[in-house]
């Protein structure tokens, strides 16, 4: 996989309408996404449950910087494990997990090729529901064990019975920040307890990168995305980056949404949603770099008649153990055919060729993790030019590169 090169210098958006409003060259590009498939909770539930921001969520914005088809299973409330907790009572509306949304995705015998983007977001009920659980802090790490492994499990089910290569996966942001933990006294425990899960999920990343083969897989770090919009809102265009919208305003307010970084008391107005996306998009990850102008209008794009950028609505279903049986029978072939060969490669070093229809492999080598960090991005003016810069530390030639914030080279030094 080719090494991403150093970015350091002034980028141009240019300003158009619709689609002509991106900066990008897709047909030149190396590498592209067709599809986006996507696993998670409220930061990425786009209807199933319910949609919690006021715009287009990350994942809509990605896919119509990448063109891509989008295929949402997420479900605000989820974990990534229902069986870690207590059951949900009958009267409640079922939350799939994350385990309960991959099967639901292999249910639906879809047919995508290579070019498919796959992405995990999940974690911040499970920190909630552990802390609410546990008070013990070796109980609590080894919970938070259980939610780093259930990842990358349901990861490597996706990669073997879909053969998808290409994925992204989140860590949790910054708890102790949103208005409804901010100065309070939960806010330090929300805030440690969140840190030690994300380093336990990039050691995690670094591990799978090391062992898995033919796959490119990027650890976004929208925790110190959210670090840098509260601690310098000015340079993302944010007025009040500690309130949220409809508690501080009640409907009265004339300051617009997407000048707050909390839409409610837990979740992201769709301005901070976009630059989520944007700041995927401009580091290459996955695709060719390109950009989200800001006269292009995601909502109208997704209400246009059957837009590929807006996922089909999914009905929540609870897992069967579906997966588990079908990796473990293709694990048993494989260790049949590994004897017959003499081959004594773990299945960590094994990777589907296949659709999820069929059986067949291919052996893996090691790919390791970005780290996409922040880009602090400020307009020069109305035309919507952009001057940002990138560094991006290379640690080896396997190494994908750490993304540090992009800083705007008029306002900050």
């Amino acid at each position: 996989m080719k090494s991403l090169l150093l970015l350091s210098s002034c980028l141009t958006v240019l300003t158009s309408t619709a689609l002509a409003g991106l900066f990008s060259l897709q047909e030149e590009a190396e590498e592209t996404v067709n599809q986006i498939v996507v696993f998670g909770d409220s930061y990425s539930d786009v209807g199933n449950k319910q949609r919690l921001s006021n715009g287009p969520l990350w994942s809509e914005h990605l896919a119509a910087g990448w063109n891509a088809s989008h295929y949402n299973f997420a479900f605000s409330g989820a974990v990534c494990n229902n069986t870690m907790y207590a059951k949900q009572p009958l009267s409640e509306h079922y939350i799939p997990s994350i385990v309960d949304q991959v099967e639901m995705y292999y249910r639906q015998n879809y047919s995508f090729h290579q070019e498919t983007a796959v992405s995990f977001w999940v974690g911040v009920s499970d920190v909630y529901k552990i802390l609410e659980t546990h008070e013990d802090p070796d109980i609590i790490q080894q919970e938070f064990k259980k939610v780093v492994d259930c990842i990358g499990t349901n990861l490597r089910h996706v990669r073997q019975a879909f053969s998808h290569t290409k994925f992204i996966v989140f860590n949790v942001p910054p708890m102790e920040y949103m208005p409804l933990y901010a100065h309070t006294e939960k806010a330090e425990k929300k805030k440690e307890a969140v840190i030690q899960l994300n380093e336990m999920l990039r050691k995690d990343i670094e591990k799978m990168n090391k062992h898995l083969q033919a796959i490119e897989l990027d650890l976004v770090d929208v925790h110190k995305l959210i670090q840098d919009i509260v601690d310098k809102p000015g340079l993302f265009g944010i007025q009040n980056p500690q309130d949220a919208y409809w508690d501080h305003c009640q409907g009265q307010c004339a300051d617009p949404i997407d000048s707050y970084v909390w839409w409610d008391k837990t979740h992201l107005t769709g301005g901070i949603h976009r630059l989520i996306a944007n700041s995927i998009l401009m580091s290459g990850s996955l695709a060719k770099e390109t950009y989200l102008d800001d006269q292009l209008n995601v909502q109208q794009l997704l209400n246009q008649p059957h837009s590929i950028y807006r996922s089909p609505i999914f009905k929540a279903h609870q897992a069967t153990g579906l997966m588990d049986r079908l990796i473990a029978e293709m694990n048993q072939k494989q260790h049949s055919t590994n004897q017959g060969s003499g081959s004594d490669l773990s299945q960590d070093e094994i990777s589907s060729s296949s659709s999820h229809s069929q059986l067949a492999y291919l052996a893996i080598a090691g790919v390791a993790v970005v780290g996409l960090a922040a880009f602090i991005v400020k307009k020069k003016n109305k035309t919507g030019q952009l001057a940002a810069l990138s560094g991006l530390i290379h640690k080896n030639n396997q190494d994908r590169g750490r993304f540090m914030p992009l800083r705007n080279l008029d306002s900050e030094v």
